[in-house]
């Protein structure tokens, strides 16, 4: 039972896919519970919001432009480029995958390649500016608005995304869904300029809040997965909701919206909220660093 009072969210887990726990409302009190946790943490640490602060918290996301001083940002940009074509020397980009769905993990000595669908996300270890980049303390406060907690600095990777052609194997992520029940950040600090055919990020404003109409959404979902789970659906089981574009008006939200940014240019989400990687033109890609801050989410105290 231990695993319903941590960051657990798939169904396949005995307790949190438990079909009489769930019929008493396990998943809407745990999603209250986070939800009401994560308010408390940030109270704790963050006292008062610049207009970027207050965008990230009313809408679940911020794009920040020219985040870097010029010339911090160049350095930084060149040491990333000589890390990506360090790992390409030694590794080349893979062929496609054979398979569906999300890959393994192919590690390296510079860090791993990963596939989904047909896209390559290649993970590369930071020099030391891109080691760096999570203790700039405007970064900081941003990932505690979103969590309450600061983001540790390992869980930050150089990230080269390869997008495929989602026509031979679809690419799951570029369907709208939302990470886990809780409130968790994400965030790509775009080394290189992403255009609209790069598949930018597209967020869903406000998608973040526990509204009345997210709940019942929510423990619908929450009904389908215990059902999988006692199918044996593994995919059915997954914490990782998708969502339907035509079921977010139902749900009292706007439209999509998409992304493309100049280099420089910061992005935090929270991916409570609905969220998917745009549409590209196979063989584009997109480069950035990349964290995934998901801190457990009932423990109370702030960081």
């Amino acid at each position: 039972m231990y695993s319903i009072f941590t960051s657990m969210k798939v169904f396949s887990d005995p307790w949190v896919g438990h079909p009489g726990l769930n019929r008493l409302g396990m998943h809407r009190k745990r999603l209250k519970a986070a939800q009401a946790i994560s308010r408390f943490r940030r109270a704790q640490t963050v006292h008062r919001y610049d207009r970027d602060e207050q965008h990230l918290l009313d809408q679940g996301f911020v794009a920040i432009e020219n985040f870097l001083p010029a010339d911090e940002f160049d350095a930084l940009r060149a040491e990333c480029h000589a890390s990506v074509d360090a790992a390409k020397a030694i590794t080349p980009l893979p062929a496609k995958p054979e398979v569906w769905g999300f890959g393994d993990s192919d590690r390296h000595d510079w860090g791993f390649d990963r596939f989904d669908g047909s896209t390559l996300n290649r993970f590369i270890r930071p020099g030391p500016l891109a080691a760096a980049f999570p203790r700039n303390r405007r970064f900081k406060r941003l990932a505690r608005i979103v969590t309450g907690k600061t983001m540790a600095a390992r869980r930050n990777w150089i990230y080269q995304t390869v997008n495929g052609d989602d026509t031979e194997i679809p690419d799951q992520q570029r369907e709208f869904h939302r990470d886990t029940f809780f409130n968790c950040m994400k965030y790509w600090f775009f080394i290189d300029p992403v255009r609209e055919e790069d598949g930018p990020f597209v967020y869903v404003p406000g998608s973040h809040k526990l509204t009345p109409e997210r709940i019942a959404w929510e423990e619908k979902k929450a009904e389908a997965a215990v059902e999988a789970r006692l199918q044996q659906n593994r995919r059915g089981m997954t914490g990782s909701f998708r969502i339907e574009r035509e079921e977010l008006a139902a749900l009292g939200l706007p439209p999509p919206q998409s992304y493309p940014v100049p280099g420089n240019t910061l992005v935090v989400a929270n991916v409570f909220g609905f969220h998917r990687r745009g549409d590209a033109v196979p063989g584009t890609d997109r480069l950035s660093l990349y964290g995934n801050h998901r801190p457990q989410p009932f423990i109370p105290l702030g960081s």
